[in-house]
């Protein structure tokens, strides 16, 4: 599935089993989106291999964590 992009995930940074709704909807970014509200990401992301919100490791899946520490991590 390598059409599947997400300006909140970069290839080679976050793991490739990384998902959330917005990649898979064809809309643009909203750049007044943060305007009125403060910046909080809450985007429900979850694991191809696993299908949850955890990964194979049992630990939550979100950027900040799919990022290469792990060893069910893929790039």
């Amino acid at each position: 599935m390598d059409h599947l992009t997400s300006p909140k995930l970069t290839p080679g940074v976050h793991c490739l089993n990384l998902r959330h709704k917005g990649m898979y909807v064809t809309s643009g970014p909203d750049p007044d989106e943060f305007t009125f509200y403060d910046k909080y990401d809450a985007t429900a992301y979850w694991c191809v291999e696993t299908q949850r919100g955890f990964g194979p490791d049992g630990l939550p899946v979100r950027p900040d964590c799919c990022s290469g520490g792990r060893d069910c991590c893929k790039h």
